[in-house]
């Protein structure tokens, strides 16, 4: 109970619970009679195992934790992440991706794994590993639009049957696969997904995908030198 507390805390960055939020968490919104008091006794002994350093403050009618960034990973690979993006936006491409990098090896694993994943720290969970996958996705960007794309293969091939959905990374894996001389393979890409699409979901992809459909069965030129950036822009396909 005291480590499920200082997860529910930890997964708040520092913002703070009241008694009561703090109770549904703790108990998986079923609190038992007495929660307050109970929960009194655990914020005491929390305090102990963290030597009294004060870095459990009552707040008003709540408690938060207070931390520096530097001490939490998820902290520290959020701020990496805002780095390389802001060296991207400064095209220092391989400045950017080796920011992603780092950020990305800060990871050991699924997020509060020991935790039981309800609540105020299932949200965090939900959060941190969407923003994973956003970052290895801005990652293999810059390292495609390096050039790296047959390299970028196996690891796109792998993500996108992890997550069919995603047009975006059916994109990326469709562009390096036809930059590497797999044309038929690139279109396969767009069939099986457009089956898929149609059979699950009753739709069409999206526009996006569909343009670079159409440039890949042209051989368009363009594809050769656009960035990952532009397969959301309007860039009309050209004769081949």
């Amino acid at each position: 109970m005291l480590r499920r507390l200082l997860a529910v805390l930890l997964s708040q960055g520092g913002h703070r619970l009241s008694l009561d939020e703090l109770a549904e968490a703790l108990w998986e919104g079923a609190p038992p009679d007495g929660a307050r008091s109970t929960l009194q006794v655990y914020v005491h002994r929390l305090r102990k195992v963290l030597d009294d350093s004060g870095r459990l403050v009552r707040d008003g009618p709540g408690y938060r934790m207070e931390l520096c960034s530097a001490e939490v990973d998820a902290k520290r690979f959020e701020t990496t992440v805002v780095l390389a993006r802001r060296a991207r936006s400064r095209s220092e491409l391989q400045q950017a991706s080796e920011m992603y990098c780092h950020a990305l090896g800060l990871w050991r694993g699924r997020p509060y794994s020991d935790i039981p994943n309800s609540g105020v720290v299932a949200n965090e969970i939900r959060r941190l590993e969407e923003l994973r996958l956003l970052t290895n996705q801005e990652r293999i960007e810059i390292d495609l639009d390096r050039g790296h794309h047959a390299r970028l293969v196996p690891e796109l091939t792998e993500l996108a049957a992890l997550h069919p959905y995603r047009e975006r990374l059916l994109a990326l894996l469709m562009l390096a696969l036809y930059r590497s001389g797999r044309q038929a393979e690139a279109l396969g890409i767009y069939r099986g997904t457009r089956l898929r699409l149609a059979h699950e979901l009753g739709v069409e992809p999206t526009m996006p995908l569909r343009r670079l459909h159409e440039a890949i069965l042209r051989a368009d030129g363009q594809l050769l030198r656009i960035t990952a950036d532009d397969l959301d822009t309007q860039w009309e396909p050209s004769a081949a």
